[in-house]
């Protein structure tokens, strides 16, 4: 068997089902967002999704008897699963995050092109069509500050995580959602050396406190990765036996961190309701990893690019992305 097919054996599985879906939008009114919207798409998302879903109209999720059956508690409000408790977590993992380009304009005039990327993970996939229905409804609610309405047009789904070819699965012409089956996901061979850019607020505690640039270091990083990733494979598929980190730790004399460039990125949102503003700082920049054991949690860093890490994926923070690095000595011990 070849290094790769071993690779690709080793990993299979491990992971929970895993989607990348754009969808396509076309502003009808004036749009302007705030500098950054996750806030703002992850609430008209979720209201949207609460008016199409909910039969019950109770004004919380807690103790309804649909919560384990109801579309918008799976995604919005994520119960444990009645099978088991919650494992010893304070908190279920939501089954999506948003992917927000931070490069994309925060103010849209009438008749512009917008998208808004959304990561669905286990049997929330599925559930594709509400959320096509609750944006499309949402849109004539109106987004941002100017509540500016838009229309969706059309979804893609990447073929496979990271490689950046999409192919229709909605289009209103149609009006049919075509999904087909969710391709495995098999991670590249690793590289001798990689970056790692954040491209949202990363929001990591340790000893309850938000990690600065100064005290960042990979144990951190990695910690918060493998528990998520534990957690995600444990609530929608996967081995959340291999996400051990206690074992793992063994590995981080083997890995080496050079060139971190780190700064401490400020965001403030409003919550509607807490019906006060929140201060949602986190780590942004990048850093370099290399070492002899790259290798071994390659695996886990390549998924946790579109899975994220941290507080607030909801909102789309803690995504990153991989960058191998060509032609360059890894770093000796």
């Amino acid at each position: 068997m070849s290094d790769d097919a071993q690779h690709e054996t080793a990993t299979t599985g491990r992971f929970p089902p895993l989607a990348r879906f754009n969808f396509a939008l076309r502003a009808l009114d004036d749009i302007a967002l705030p500098d950054y919207p996750g806030s703002a798409w992850r609430g008209l998302l979720g209201h949207g999704l609460r008016r199409t879903a909910c039969v019950t109209r109770q004004p919380t999720c807690a103790g309804c008897l649909l919560i384990h059956q109801c579309v918008y508690s799976l995604i919005f409000e994520t119960p444990p699963p009645p099978a088991h408790d919650s494992a010893g977590f304070t908190a279920m993992p939501h089954p999506f995050v948003l992917d927000l380009d931070p490069q994309a304009p925060r103010r849209y005039h009438s008749g512009a092109a917008l998208a808004l990327g959304i990561t669905l993970i286990g049997p929330a996939i599925g559930q594709l069509p509400y959320l096509i229905h609750a944006l499309t409804a949402a849109g004539t609610q109106g987004l941002g500050w100017e509540r500016g309405r838009f229309a969706l047009e059309a979804v893609q789904r990447e073929t496979a995580p990271g490689t950046a070819l999409w192919e229709t699965v909605y289009d209103t012409g149609s009006g049919a959602c075509r999904q087909g089956q969710v391709p495995p996901l098999n991670p590249p061979p690793a590289p001798a050396l990689v970056r790692l850019r954040l491209l949202t607020p990363l929001r990591i505690k340790h000893h309850g406190r938000f990690i600065g640039p100064e005290q960042f270091t990979l144990t951190d990083l990695l910690r918060h990765l493998y528990n998520r990733l534990q957690r995600l494979a444990l609530m929608y598929g996967g081995q959340p036996q291999t996400f051990d980190w206690p074992k793992a730790q063994a590995l981080l004399s083997g890995l080496r961190l050079q060139d971190p460039a780190l700064t401490w990125h400020d965001w403030t949102r409003y919550s509607s309701r807490q019906q006060t503003l929140m201060q949602l700082g986190g780590l942004m920049g990048d850093l370099v990893i290399g070492g002899p054991a790259l290798s071994q949690v390659w695996p886990e860093l390549w998924f946790g690019q579109w899975a994220h890490v941290g507080k607030g994926t909801a909102f789309g923070l803690g995504a990153y992305r991989l960058e191998a690095i060509e032609n360059r000595q890894a770093p000796s011990a």
